[in-house]
């Protein structure tokens, strides 16, 4: 893997460990799906505005029921 994509990978793992410290001190339990869209972001096959709008998404999917 080239430095500076390392230094990326690096980066977007200790930004993800730290925002799941702060959740499961707040009681939060991630579920599965996120765990896994939050792994492609730290390996940069998605980005934050896309994890967003995913979210987004599955919480309008999931009123209309």
């Amino acid at each position: 893997m080239p430095a500076k994509l390392a230094k990326t990978h690096q980066l977007r793992q200790h930004n993800v460990c730290n925002a799941i410290a702060s959740a499961r001190i707040e009681g939060i339990t991630l579920t599965k799906q996120l765990e896994q869209k939050l792994t492609g972001y730290i390996y940069g096959k998605k980005s934050i505005a896309k994890l967003i709008e995913e979210t987004k998404q599955s919480y309008i999917k999931s009123s209309i029921k």
